[in-house]
């Protein structure tokens, strides 16, 4: 598996820790003789470019370590015929050299890759940065058409991806992503006592759209409206308060999964989401009017039926029901089955 590198404010510093661990202990279970390897890329600064989910430079580094250590088990003929090689991050350019290596040295293996995000999306951060989408547009079709299978975690990003890219689709499988252990680590805090705190648990960015919360502020008098990336929290302090939110808030317009909300889910804290993106197939009969959150004016002009909206959700929160939804999100969501299931067969 090449892993990604990690980020403490960011979920992949958990994966670095827990996949391994989740993937061996399903091929241990499934009994099916499969061994796990993982390709690292070394050591991180953990920096990340401002705005950002990582540094764009560093990013290169680190996966280019992880190419020559591939490399050089093939070279050691420690990769062998039926092999397969997992992508934790789609994006990688070293997708392409394994497919090089692979058919030119006729090495009969596949390759699986898992899909965040891309240039195929306009409101992601690379579909905002990159403004001549031909190369990066034509490196997603070939990341694709190079993989044996493409993952994602939610039907709403892969129909994404595959009208945006025109693909066949053939080679796709919607799975929900490897996080059931985010049940484990969010248990010791799930006995918090809850506080006045509607918490923006997403990055400072603009297709997240933190403004749209602090439009509210004076129309949701007695609330703290807590922003979690500008506290700079450990992962700790990110669950404790977390634990001691009543509410979760998204107003993203970019979002192919939404882990933080989920995370205020297994709380108890009640989901503000809107009608669109991945949360429309999560979040059935939880959503708010999509228009309200469209964009800063549309923020402006809804907020005096919105402020009221959330009010009367949280005065209206059930234990009971966020509970019974965490463990139907969790379980289609934010578990590993499908994909280990795929993965050792």
């Amino acid at each position: 598996m090449f892993d990604i590198e990690p980020h403490e404010q960011r979920y992949t510093s958990e994966w670095k820790h827990y996949l391994p661990l989740q993937l061996r202990n399903a091929a241990k279970q499934r009994g099916t003789g499969w061994k796990v390897r993982v390709i690292n890329g070394g050591a991180t600064s953990g920096a990340i470019t401002s705005g950002a989910f990582m540094d764009f430079a560093e990013t290169n580094i680190y996966k280019s370590r992880q190419v020559a250590k591939f490399a050089k088990a093939v070279r050691a003929e420690q990769v062998k015929a039926g092999d397969r090689v997992l992508f934790a991050d789609a994006w990688h350019p070293g997708v392409m050299s394994v497919r090089y290596m692979a058919d030119l040295l006729k090495l009969g293996i596949g390759i699986h890759v898992m899909w965040h995000a891309g240039s195929y999306d306009p409101a992601d951060q690379l579909g905002q940065k990159i403004k001549h989408k031909a190369w990066s547009f034509a490196f997603e079709q070939a990341v694709y058409h190079a993989a044996s299978i493409s993952y994602f975690a939610t039907k709403f990003h892969r129909d994404l991806f595959v009208k945006k890219l025109q693909v066949s689709g053939t080679k796709t499988k919607i799975v929900g992503w490897p996080m059931e252990y985010l049940k484990t680590v969010f248990a010791p805090y799930a006995g918090r006592k809850k506080e006045k705190i509607i918490l923006f648990p997403h990055r400072m960015a603009a297709e997240k759209q933190p403004n749209a919360l602090r439009a509210l502020e004076r129309l949701l008098p007695g609330y703290d409206l807590v922003f979690a990336q500008e506290q700079n929290l450990t992962k700790d302090q990110y669950r404790d308060l977390v634990a001691r939110s009543e509410a979760v808030f998204s107003a993203s317009l970019q979002e192919t999964l939404g882990i933080g909300v989920y995370e205020g889910l297994l709380c108890g804290a009640m989901p503000i989401v809107p009608k669109r993106l991945s949360y429309v197939e999560m979040y059935p009969g939880w959503c708010y009017d999509s228009s309200w959150t469209r964009s800063r004016r549309a923020v402006n002009q809804s907020k005096s039926v919105f402020a009221p909206y959330i009010r009367q959700l949280l005065r209206g929160r059930d234990p009971e029901k966020i509970d019974r939804l965490a463990q139907l999100v969790g379980g289609q969501y934010f578990s590993g089955d499908n994909l280990y299931g795929s993965l050792f067969r």
